[in-house]
């Protein structure tokens, strides 16, 4: 059985289902097939990712509020609470049920997308191979096609009898089973969340941290204050330069051995998951066959995300060097619809704007630039913080203290880089990534109107502090003093 489409898309994640459903928009009598492994819309990113983890997030949240109420003047009669874990799975199924749903029927309602379940690999330079679970195989030949597959968990392998029962973020939102502890192995961004959600959520958490830093592709300024923060956390127990050595059966438990500082330890735990990272998700794309170049880090594309066969374009966690986050790669699929539609590489995304949050406690926000991504492509930069403990909003709510920074190239004055470091960071996140986009100058920024009382108006605060720096170092230039004396004069 052989098909041919004008498009197809195989995964159907945040980089791949725009595409799909933009070009389905942009032209109605265009044929399109959008293959996932899943059979819905969503990816990793709905089902085992940033979706499902936020609403462990905002129960944990909540019960934090909880401990918090007398700091504002309120005592509970009790002052305990029940977790009912099977309430938070069902909430967590109803929101994801909710979301591909309304996917799959918008995408079902242009009438020109086929929505397929099954594993995709190519046979040729135009032409897919379609395995279905049940055995059956399709060849679907195409005009374009898109690699939209992700990325998926990189667990190393270790020694011992009990390695096949570490868990990944996938394997645990698919069980979702909250152990009364937890060994996390991994310092970044999956397991710095995981780790602080389920302390708050009353899981005893062990951190193996190969280095002496969490969070290490952070600045250290922000990611010292969520290391604070988790030095604080009785459920916490932090293990610095550990490097494991076999995990083991211990009758019911998991026993972790470690080397630390030339020491071997152990522990015993009821549960181990790994976050060391991710890795392309291009296994069984047998992507020779198309003529698709690729390495270890992920498929290789022009800047437009045009793969070595023309008619081929790769987008998201897939993409050698892609910043691997969900709404990076929807703002990509809309280039790369608006490409694919033009028949012309005319847009090109750029990653010196992107924008992302982790939802730690307190959380981390950037928007564009770091300051040493900035002197490393030569740009001359001016930096400067604003600490949230001397604003009215932060304090009203008990918010943790924090800062903003800004980084600014010193020639234009304009905002090139926004650190955020706040508890409701990911609030006004979307300012900052406007501000970036927009190029907004200091004096832009000053010359908007902000509501007060409001943790956003610190984003005027933190420009006019650097303003006046700026304004002090010109009075105390004698040219700049002689022009004002004259000035006075005339």
């Amino acid at each position: 059985m052989e098909k041919v489409y004008d498009l197809v898309v195989i995964g159907a994640g945040p980089g791949g289902t725009p595409v799909a459903m933009e070009s389905a928009k942009l032209d109605s009598k265009k044929s399109i097939a959008l293959i996932d492994t899943l059979g819905e819309l969503g990816g990793e990113c709905l089902f085992q990712g940033c979706i499902p983890s936020k609403i462990l997030e905002a129960s944990a949240q909540h019960i934090k509020e909880l401990e918090q109420l007398l700091d504002f003047g309120i005592e509970l009669q009790e002052k305990h609470y029940n977790l009912v874990w099977e309430k938070i799975k069902q909430r967590k199924e109803e929101i994801l049920r909710r979301r591909t749903a309304a996917a799959k029927e918008f995408a079902q309602s242009s009438g020109n997308i086929d929505i397929l379940k099954g594993y995709a690999s190519f046979v040729s330079p135009q032409s897919i191979e379609l395995r279905k679970e049940d055995g059956s195989v399709s060849i679907i030949k195409f005009e374009k096609a898109l690699i939209a597959t992700g990325s998926k968990t990189f667990t190393p392998r270790y020694s011992g009898n009990a390695a096949d029962a570490i868990m990944n973020n996938v394997e645990f939102f698919a069980k979702m089973e909250l152990p009364k502890s937890l060994s996390i192995i991994g310092s970044g961004a999956i397991a710095i969340e995981f780790a602080q959600i389920l302390s708050a959520l009353g899981v005893e958490i062990n951190l193996f941290i190969r280095g002496a830093k969490i969070l290490k592709n952070i600045d250290s300024k922000a990611s010292d204050i969520v290391l604070e923060k988790m030095r604080k956390d009785a459920n916490i127990h932090l293990f610095f330069n550990a490097n494991i050595e076999s995990i083991e059966h211990k009758e019911e438990l998991l026993e972790i051995t470690y080397l630390q500082d030339g020491v071997s330890k152990s522990l015993l735990c009821q549960k181990v998951l790994s976050a060391t990272g991710r890795i392309a998700n291009i296994e069984g794309l047998h992507l020779q066959k198309a003529g698709v170049e690729y390495s270890k880090r992920g498929i290789i594309t022009t800047e437009a995300l045009q793969t070595s066969n023309k008619n081929i374009f790769a987008n998201g966690d897939v993409v050698e060097n892609f910043p691997k986050f969900a709404h990076t790669a929807q703002y990509a699929a809309h280039l790369i619809a608006q490409n694919l539609f033009l028949q012309h590489n005319f847009f090109q995304p750029d990653f010196s704007k992107n924008s992302w949050v982790l939802f730690s406690m307190p959380n981390i926000a950037t928007a564009g630039r770091t300051e040493a991504e900035a002197t490393s492509a030569g740009i001359e930069t001016i930096c400067d913080r604003f600490f949230f403990n001397s604003e009215a909003k932060s304090q009203i709510e008990e918010q943790e203290s924090g800062y903003l920074e800004f980084v600014v190239q010193k020639s234009t004055q304009q905002i090139i880089g926004i650190t955020i470091v706040h508890s409701e960071a990911h609030a006004i996140a979307g300012e900052a990534a406007l501000i970036v986009a927009k190029k907004l100058t200091l004096k832009e920024l000053i010359d908007t109107i902000h509501p007060h009382p409001t943790t956003s108006e610190s984003f005027v605060m933190l420009a006019k502090q650097m303003m006046g720096a700026i304004m002090l170092e010109k009075l105390e230039n004698p040219f700049v003093q002689f022009l004002l004396k004259l000035e006075r004069l005339i």
